[in-house]
């Protein structure tokens, strides 16, 4: 159903859409799009990116009249992505009062000056061992465009607005926080559901890692965690849910060195029903990222009813608040100890589920897609922003 409108004038929005079944920013994008598909506010949208995807994405949302997407290369960091911009610019095809960019992958050439930017992490700079060589290079100049030239930037969590203040100290007047939430969706598992999940999880006791494999999620330490474990708690599991990288066979060999490697489940990307019977059942999220810019995982697990055991760094700490524990993700005996204390101390476990499933509640997408959808409209009615001049850069 579509918001009642309240005066103003209506306004058109052009929305960088390519990234719209990627994984954290899949989620974030569609949670936000169905929010202002509903805003009569906007009287014109118009999507880039894959037209099969968005056209299946948008098929419930029906009123096509005033809808337009246009085709856009997928993927982040790439030059064709650029010329593409470009390409459109000159044709005329994507004038708009108002620009969304939910990654900073914006335009280095023509980016609007009425344009909103998410960042979601600086990953890339905090961690750089993580990515290859050309996708820091390419990180740099596209994450100074978006913080120069957006005339509003949001921020998923209070731990990476400090992160790119400090890297752009003459922004902070333009950086918004607007926490991520959970899906309704995930909710603990009703006593006639947990039946249906027994072909989707292991028998027995796991531990859980949701996410992608890259290097920063650190899931060298869940394997080390593991083998800690094996002694005090025989026959503990690993489930990993999410995408393979290149660096993942490198922790596989260090599992087989560790005897745990038949103990270890690999799940690439999965549905919410599938991740909703993983946490329900989980002995814990084992969560040791070294860097997040938020966490969703975190959110995700809690409002299961799953015990979190997270690293004690970044956003983390933000997210999880009192209702998990929390370790330094390189002392793996200490993450270790944190297992064993939910395992033997069942009234800590039921606590923090209770105290999860609370603060779960307080972290909603429809208050991040109200406050992201003001935004884009106060941008769309404001002045546009002028050309910036070089703001001074830390680091």
């Amino acid at each position: 159903m579509r918001e009642p409108w309240r005066g103003g004038s209506p306004r058109s929005v052009l929305v960088d859409a390519r990234g719209l079944y990627t994984s954290g920013i899949g989620r974030y994008l569609r949670e936000i799009l169905a929010r202002l598909l509903s805003d009569e506010r906007f009287s014109r949208i118009t999507l880039l990116g894959e037209p099969e995807q968005l056209h299946g994405f948008l098929a419930p949302h029906g009123e096509a009249e005033r809808l337009r997407v246009l085709p856009f290369p997928s993927g982040f960091y790439r030059p064709a992505a650029q010329f593409a911009w470009l390409r459109l610019r000159a044709s005329g095809a994507i004038g708009a009062d108002v620009a969304f960019f939910p990654h900073y992958d914006v335009p280095l050439l023509g980016l609007p000056r009425r344009s909103l930017v998410t960042v979601h992490d600086l990953t890339h700079f905090k961690v750089p061992g993580a990515f290859a060589w050309w996708r820091r290079a390419a990180a740099s100049p596209l994450l100074r465009r978006a913080v120069l030239g957006a005339a509003r930037v949001i921020t998923v969590s209070e731990a990476t607005r400090r992160d790119l203040v400090e890297r752009f100290p003459g922004a902070a007047g333009r950086v918004e926080v607007v926490h991520n939430g959970v899906a309704p969706g995930f909710r603990p598992l009703a006593p006639g559901e947990a039946a249906a999940c027994d072909s989707r999880v292991p028998r027995g006791r796991y531990l859980l890692c949701v996410g992608n494999r890259k290097p920063h999620k650190n899931l060298a330490a869940a394997v080390e965690v593991l083998a800690l474990l094996c002694r005090d708690l025989p026959g503990l599991q690993l489930v990993v849910a999410g995408g393979a990288d290149p660096g993942w066979e490198r922790v596989l060999r260090r599992a087989e060195a560790l005897g745990v490697r038949e103990a270890i489940h690999e799940r690439d990307e999965v549905g919410d029903e599938e991740l909703r019977c993983l946490y329900g059942r989980c002995t814990a999220l084992l969560f040791p990222s070294l860097y997040e810019g938020f966490g969703l995982p975190l959110l995700e697990a809690m409002a299961c009813g799953a015990p979190v055991v997270a690293s004690n760094r970044a956003s983390i700490p933000e997210v999880v608040g009192d209702a998990g524990l929390l370790a330094d993700p390189e002392e793996y005996a200490a993450m270790a100890a944190a297992v064993l204390r939910l395992e033997r101390e069942p009234e800590l476990r039921q606590a923090l589920v209770r105290r999860g499933r609370e603060r779960a509640a307080s972290f909603t997408w429809e208050r991040a897609a109200r406050r992201t959808v003001d935004l884009l409209y106060t941008v769309a009615a404001g002045e546009a922003r002028p050309e910036p001049r070089p703001l001074q850069v830390v680091g």
